[in-house]
């Protein structure tokens, strides 16, 4: 069979990655099965098995990728990934707002300097284990049209909310072989079939650099002091109570805040300039509106961007999402120009109020199937 073409497998151990890189080879293409080495030591082993490179993941890719006869490597990027993933984590927090690393470490290590590493081997595409789609469907003169980031058929494991960085230009270079499959029946049965030890391997979860999702003593090992600790107020002012870091509380947060009252409280204000923890009923939490920068159109921006201008001022309807599993929610986004200095971004509007919408987070946006764009919540 005719090579397809020469593609990098981004391959972790898991049974994603590694049904990835045998399905590719089944349809003819050339991999060369590539692990990003990012937070360990010289033994890949310094956390363990929550190390999202750890000995035993490693050994795995390798033990796929020999079975597959393919080439495989390890790439040393710790570098790119403290800076562009876990500086950025932490000084989110200590800004008071709420990371997603996830979304960064796609944007700026798989789908950037992974990407780059590719073609540095000759390879024309990055393959991953995402539950996503990418297609290009042809226009009405029948020349290829636009490419689209779109949901996977599995509803239940699709991650095109954190994959809505992938611009135009990266899906063009982009196999997402996963898309089409459904995790149990299909994915998880084609590994048992090959034998791959990864078959009933269980989901990665949490911070992959985060030891036991704990990432207020991450931040304090990190920076080599304790939090700061600080008063819990009322929406009016009153002091209730005490705290031991700010950064240990979340936007719309319930459990674990340490005040006891005759009706629920949520964290609905962190203020990390006055070291202050506000809570709140869940009326405190509500809101029809938000705004968003470090905005990026995966679909065609000029198309999306003209949309948006015809809409008027009433806004384009799209579905948005403020969190990674919330269902579609309707609304309506605007463009907000850019000032002296910043970025421009979007305004986006509601129908129905949200709960805990938290700055820092990501706001994607869909017409439909097909994801538009998304952002940071300001």
């Amino acid at each position: 069979m005719p090579s397809k073409g020469r593609v990098l497998v981004a391959m972790s151990g898991g049974v994603d990655s590694s049904v990835t890189a045998y399905l590719l080879k089944q349809q003819g293409y050339e991999c060369v099965g590539v692990t990003m080495r990012l937070t360990c030591s010289a033994t890949f082993d310094d956390m363990g098995e929550r190390s999202c490179c750890s000995l035993s993941d490693l050994e795995d890719a390798e033990a796929v990728a020999q079975r597959l006869g393919i080439p495989y490597r390890v790439v040393d990027m710790r570098d790119i990934f403290e800076r562009d993933v876990v500086a950025k984590f932490v000084s989110t927090y200590e800004a008071g707002r709420t990371p997603n690393p996830c979304i960064d470490c796609n944007r700026y290590l798989k789908f950037g300097a992974l990407l780059d590493y590719a073609r540095s081997l000759d390879c024309s595409h990055i393959a991953t284990g995402h539950y996503a789609r990418v297609r290009r469907a042809p226009t009405d003169a029948g020349a290829p049209g636009p490419w689209t980031l779109s949901r996977a058929a599995d509803a239940g494991k699709d991650q095109s909310y954190v994959l809505y960085s992938l611009t135009q230009e990266r899906l063009a270079h982009v196999l997402l072989p996963l898309g089409d499959l459904i995790k149990d029946a299909d994915v998880r049965r084609i590994a048992a079939e090959q034998g791959f030890a990864s078959a009933n391997k269980p989901d990665s979860q949490g911070i992959c650099f985060v030891p036991d999702n704990d990432f207020a003593s991450f931040i304090e090992a990190r920076e080599g002091r304790l939090l700061p600790e600080g008063d819990i107020v009322s929406t009016s002012g009153e002091v209730l109570g005490r705290h031991r870091g700010a950064l240990r509380y979340t936007i719309g947060q319930r459990k674990g805040l340490g005040v006891a009252a005759a009706h629920p409280l949520y964290v609905c204000g962190v203020d990390v300039e006055s070291n202050t923890v506000t809570l709140g009923g869940v009326d405190n939490l509500m809101a029809d509106e938000l705004d968003a920068g470090d905005w990026i159109w995966s679909a065609p921006a000029e198309t999306i961007e003209r949309r948006i201008v015809d809409a008027g001022a009433h806004g384009l309807p799209v579905a948005a999402k403020i969190r990674y599993h919330q269902p579609d929610q309707p609304a309506r986004v605007r463009l907000v120009d850019a000032e002296a200095g910043a970025q421009a971004g979007v305004h986006i509007d509601f129908d129905i109020p949200q709960r805990g919408i938290a700055p820092g987070q990501a706001v994607v946006i869909y017409d439909g199937e097909v994801v538009l764009g998304g952002g940071t919540v300001l």
